[in-house]
């Protein structure tokens, strides 16, 4: 496995989590070498040595894993901080006052319960970030209770253990260990080809300077929901903005400032907008906003209300006051209503607000039969 990963980096983009993970396999490795060949080295140290390879090798995988599954905050460094700090003390006052295998493969094997139940618990509590973390979670969580079962038989079984001797405990083990090593070894590759999906599919469908939907994702989702209200027969409503005098904001200010208003424009309507409506930026200074269910009335105060916000709005530590205009399209879809049309008729009321004389908003209506008004 390290060997694999090794290979694999030489040539791939480095980061923090892949880094840790690495070392956590160069780390374990050593650790089974040493237990591999530990009959044929002289005095107890190695035994010290070897399960220390084991917990920072543990550990630094299991930080890797919640650093790529974007999951290692500050609640989950003070634990690890807590449980880091346990393991060691435990162990070090069993190998140097007691020297008992089976208090030291108790401790062991709680120290992993403790290191392994953190994502266990993460990845199921966390039902909305994917079905792969909720597998990795129960897994996960089978081999904690495979490892407190090692921990109890090892205080209570009355005889002496250690991991060359066999037995169902031992084989279990034998296959706990072998499930983490595999699990965390394909859980990390697949969490970051997830992790590399998701920065796919965000480039492709957010606008990068503003963060809401680009042009293509707005209008693929627009009709969507377009297709959906014709089945229920429900409005829609199709709002059209532009920045007033953008041009001039750029030529004036610069263009960082024009970029600030871009920003400023889309978290300032974004306070306003409700989790069915959507939100593009077109191109440009030109947004789109598609209301659901919204008919004539609720269009028409959703669209004063995003006018005054706008005119209202500041950009932190700057002089820039900018304004809007409006057009606003309602109709009741039925299944041959495309969005292009609706954005003209929206288009053809922005230019009329444009005309007479900006910062106003203006309803356009729809001239065909088939859909309707509500």
């Amino acid at each position: 496995m390290a060997l694999l990963i090794a290979a694999y980096r030489y040539r791939a983009p480095r980061d923090t989590a892949s880094s840790l993970f690495i070392v956590s396999k160069w780390l374990q490795s050593a650790c089974w070498l040493l237990v591999m060949i530990r009959f044929s080295l002289p005095g107890q140290q190695i035994v010290l040595v070897s399960n220390a390879l084991m917990l920072v090798g543990g550990g630094l995988e299991i930080v890797a894993l919640l650093l790529m599954a974007g999951a290692f905050d500050a609640k989950a460094k003070r634990y690890y901080a807590v449980v880091t700090a346990l393991c060691v003390l435990s162990y070090g006052l069993i190998y140097f006052f007691d020297h008992s295998d089976n208090l030291r493969i108790a401790s062991a094997s709680l120290g992993v319960v403790l290191f392994i139940a953190f994502p266990a618990y993460r990845f199921v509590a966390n039902k909305g970030d994917s079905l792969l973390q909720t597998v990795m979670g129960l897994v996960y969580a089978a081999v904690s209770f495979v490892m407190l079962a090692r921990a109890f038989t090892a205080l209570f079984a009355g005889r002496d253990m250690n991991i060359f001797l066999t037995g169902l405990i031992r084989q279990l083990y034998s296959i706990g260990i072998f499930l983490v090593m595999i699990l965390g070894m394909a859980g990390f590759v697949l969490l970051s080809r997830e992790r590399s999906y998701e920065v796919l599919r965000r480039k492709a469908n957010i606008d990068e300077l503003t963060g809401i939907l680009n042009r293509r994702a707005f209008i693929d989702r627009a009709q969507i929901a377009a297709a959906a209200a014709a089945e229920r027969r429900e409005p829609i409503s199709f709002l059209l903005l532009d920045i007033d005098h953008f041009k001039q904001v750029n030529d004036n200010y610069g263009h960082v400032t024009g970029d600030w208003a871009l920003q400023n424009f889309a978290s300032t309507l974004e306070f306003y907008l409700g989790p069915e409506d959507l939100f593009g930026r077109y191109g440009g200074e030109e947004f789109t906003v598609l209301l659901p269910g919204a008919g004539e009335e609720e269009s028409d105060r959703k669209a004063e209300q995003f006018r005054l916000a706008i005119m209202s709005s500041r950009i932190e530590g700057h002089p820039l006051k900018y304004t809007v205009s409006i057009g606003v399209i309602t109709v009741i879809p039925d299944k041959s209503t495309q969005l292009d049309q609706l954005y003209k008729l929206s288009d053809a009321a922005l230019y009329q607000a444009k005309q007479d004389g900006r910062n106003r908003v203006v309803r356009s209506r729809w001239p065909e039969s088939g859909a309707g008004l509500p």
